[in-house]
């Protein structure tokens, strides 16, 4: 099924324990938060599971199209279509180096590389 599945939809170590037929798992309550164990009958949860199967011929939407993550210039293109407007992205400085003394900026001067001398 994992490959069907979109992320994990429960991870082995939230199953506690599967006897006569009922599985008992931990999950986080999505309202408020706070962890939760839950027992269902076998086919309970394995329809529960099968919820997040996509339909045969479904494509999760993220992973195609302008959503794609390779698909910056498709995504600024559709943009400029729809005339949105498009923040620039905030440049935040560096932080300057500091002497580890006196605790004052530093300047670089020169950045140093390693040769390789195969003599």
């Amino acid at each position: 099924l994992s490959r069907y599945l979109y992320r994990g939809v429960i991870s082995e170590k939230n199953i506690v324990s599967n006897r006569n037929g009922h599985v008992t798992f931990n999950y986080i309550e999505s309202k408020t938060g706070k962890k939760r164990q839950r027992t269902l009958k076998g086919e309970d949860f394995l329809h529960l599971v099968l919820l997040h199967v996509l339909p045969r011929g479904f494509r999760r939407v993220r992973d195609y199209g302008f959503l794609h993550g390779n698909a910056k210039k498709m995504l600024f293109l559709v943009q400029l279509i729809l005339h949105v407007q498009i923040k620039a992205p905030s440049l935040r400085p560096r932080p300057a180096f500091k002497c580890p003394c006196c605790n004052t900026p530093m300047v670089v001067l020169g950045v140093r590389t390693a040769t390789f001398n195969p003599d």
